[in-house]
């Protein structure tokens, strides 16, 4: 888990302090993912972080950002499911397409 927030860090830039000062003296919210450990429950607070990072997807960001030996049988499933999503949206471009023109020609 550290070393997947360690490597969570570098994904964006480093900002001047954590709540650094706007115009005005203001103070500006830090981004990234923010967790409440309330009454010392540390576990349960790293379960929500793991829950937020997977459902912002910083968890695919990471995944795909680490190098890592991918077998050729997953290679091909992945290149299959890509060309499978590509397909879908191709096939939903044009339906959306010709569904624009007979709306507009007024059929």
């Amino acid at each position: 888990m550290q070393a997947l927030a360690r490597t969570a860090r570098g994904l964006w830039p480093p900002t001047e302090a954590v709540a650094g000062r706007g115009y005005y003296g203001q103070v500006q919210p830090s981004r990234g993912i923010m967790v409440q450990v309330r009454d010392g429950n540390l576990e349960r607070a790293l379960q929500v972080m793991e829950r937020k990072m997977r459902s912002s997807g910083i968890e695919r960001l990471i995944k795909r950002r680490t190098e890592h030996h991918v077998k050729n049988s997953e290679k091909r499933v992945l290149a299959n499911k890509a060309l499978m999503a590509r397909v879908r949206s191709q096939e939903l471009g044009k339906k959306l397409r010709e569904i624009l023109i007979k709306k507009i020609r007024g059929q």
